[in-house]
């Protein structure tokens, strides 16, 4: 499995990737791990975003790796299922990321990049309340 990352995203990525303390994670945003943002969901979405965290991150969720244009990036291991074995990330006309496969298409079409590379303490979970069932 290979990520092409573009030109204009490995110029956005160079600053973090030339510290070697830092790591980047191809994060799947689907409620498991410290890092995930949404509560699991039934919904077809899927949603990534690249994570920029430091030695001291909690890496335990990111047992598997993708190699990339610029290394290799940590990744939760079943999400490799959502990539295909050729994936590029690029820039839109608007300025996000997107990711796309060679067979799938698109994949996600705004990654952003969140940096913890200044974190020292684990970050909290903050996941928004959904519908509480009546008792």
């Amino acid at each position: 499995m290979f990520l092409k990352i573009t030109p204009a995203v490995q110029k956005r990525l160079n600053k973090y990737l030339k510290q070697p303390a830092l790591k980047v994670l191809l994060n799947f945003d689907d409620g498991v791990g410290l890092y995930s943002r949404v509560q699991a969901t039934c919904s077809l979405e899927v949603n990534f975003n690249l994570i920029i965290v430091n030695s001291s991150a909690d890496l335990t969720d990111f047992d598997s790796q993708v190699n990339t244009s610029m290394g290799s990036f940590l990744i939760k291991g079943y999400s490799k299922e959502f990539l295909d074995e050729k994936n590029r990330l690029f820039l839109t006309k608007f300025g996000s990321l997107c990711l796309t496969g060679d067979r799938t298409g698109l994949i996600a079409n705004n990654l952003p990049i969140i940096d913890l590379s200044q974190t020292t303490e684990k970050p909290k979970i903050g996941l928004e309340p959904i519908d509480e069932i009546a008792n």
